[in-house]
């Protein structure tokens, strides 16, 4: 089982009709004047602002803890039986004099797939791991159950950072989404919205991307967000990401239903300095060792992402400007798919551009290209894969073949040029 929304069943009905396929619309082929909002999901009612959240700095420095880590767990799909392989790895280790490790798992209630172990409760329930003897269910007290909740609803996924971050006061702050995940887009048949991660079987709830950015601009500022999720190490996202946490950690390609090495990404960090970078490597460096094949993972600084989108869009003019479609259609045809299901829709923008600037003989998309894959070897601060995906630079970015997804134009990364790329792609020979 794969973090995955699955995707094949479904494509179509995110992109343009197949009668349009092989014609986009007028609309879309004047992509580079369409126009965005870019703005935030709002603030839901009753939830209040970010400033009533944190303890000013001063007070935020003098907490007991240095860390507390909030892993939001939704079980309520065919993930379920995997909550116990994570949980047991976090208990092995266990919160620590200076980490709060806090937890909130969502199980489902007779849903397809639904796993019955561990008494085969339902609902939610919130914890503060300690370490446990590996043995039975879960070993860690409940702090807190409710019999109904909705893990596809990012105002519940606000609500219980609001409360880890109450009850557990730190210095600072990581918060991870551990889910099916489908990238920025996917829609899925029969939920009520679109994209991202967090998929609840019993509500047909799911965050989307820009939900993921109301969450944690709700919360203030998170030192370190991280999808442990399919297809979720994005331009796209993290771009959305970027003015609310320092790092974002995530994978390019799928996860298996294990995820991430809680124990050892634990043990790692507890054994550095404990800084961001420090977190976020920690998960990186403890993931790949699992798995032979078909596994990646890096950690992005967002603070680069501002001279990133500069360096992109400078690209995308020059690549238009000597209608370089030779080397574009090489680079669509053959940079390294990071979709699942055989969709070429996600690519690897690292080597999608490495190929362009190999293939071209205009200067300025060869300056422009370097430039934009030196901005990517900067902002990237941690990359590791399996052989198999050593040409994986640390982010993908939508790259469709053909069709276009309208509610691109929903992400605040819609504001850059990249649409209008995918609209001289698609037509590149």
């Amino acid at each position: 089982m794969k973090k995955l929304m699955i995707l094949s069943a479904f494509f179509l009905a995110a992109v343009l009709p197949a009668s349009a396929q092989d014609s986009l619309s007028e609309a879309f082929f004047q992509a580079g004047t369409l126009k965005t909002s870019g703005a935030d999901v709002p603030m839901p009612a009753g939830i209040a602002p970010a400033d009533n959240v944190q303890a000013p700095a001063a007070a935020r420095a003098a907490a007991p803890k240095q860390w507390t880590i909030m892993v939001y767990i939704d079980g309520k799909n065919t993930l379920e039986e995997y909550i116990y392989t994570n949980m047991k790895q976090m208990e092995s280790v266990g919160s620590s004099d200076k980490v709060n490790i806090v937890v909130e798992i969502g199980r489902m209630n007779g849903q397809a797939n639904d796993f019955h172990g561990d008494k085969d409760w339902t609902g939610c329930r919130r914890y503060l791991v300690k370490k446990g003897d590996g043995k039975g269910g879960i070993f860690s007290p409940v702090l807190q159950k409710m019999d109904k909740c909705d893990m596809g609803d990012y105002k519940h996924a606000i609500d219980f950072g609001k409360w880890a971050m109450t009850s557990f006061p730190a210095q600072h702050y990581a918060y991870v989404i551990w889910n099916h995940g489908g990238g920025w887009i996917k829609t899925v048949p029969g939920f009520t919205s679109t994209k991202a991660i967090a998929l609840d079987d019993e509500t047909m709830h799911l965050i989307t991307t820009p939900q993921m950015n109301t969450i944690m601009k709700s919360l203030g500022h998170i030192d370190v967000y991280g999808s442990d999720a399919c297809l979720m190490q994005m331009a796209e996202v993290i771009y959305e990401l970027k003015d609310t946490t320092d790092f974002v950690v995530g994978s390019e390609k799928t996860e298996a239903g294990e995820g991430w090495d809680y124990a050892g990404l634990l043990n790692r960090f507890y054994a550095s300095s404990m800084t961001g970078q420090d977190l976020a490597t920690a998960i990186v460096d403890a993931y790949i060792p699992q798995y032979t094949s078909g596994a990646t993972l890096s950690a992005v600084r967002s603070a680069s992402m501002n001279g990133f989108a500069s360096k992109l869009n400078a690209f995308v003019d020059a690549v238009i400007a000597a209608k370089d479609g030779k080397a574009v259609a090489t680079a669509r045809d053959t940079a390294l798919n990071m979709s699942e299901d055989g969709l070429p829709e996600n690519k690897d923008l690292g080597d999608f551009v490495s190929i362009v600037v190999a293939n071209s003989k205009d200067m300025n998309v060869q300056i422009t290209g370097k430039a934009l894959l030196a901005s990517i070897k900067s902002m990237v601060v941690d990359n590791k894969v399996t052989s198999d995906y050593a040409k994986a630079k640390g982010v993908a970015i939508y790259a469709p073949d053909s069709g276009f997804d309208r509610d691109y134009n929903e992400l605040r990364f819609a504001s850059t040029k990249w649409i209008s790329f995918i609209k001289f792609m698609q037509q590149a020979k």
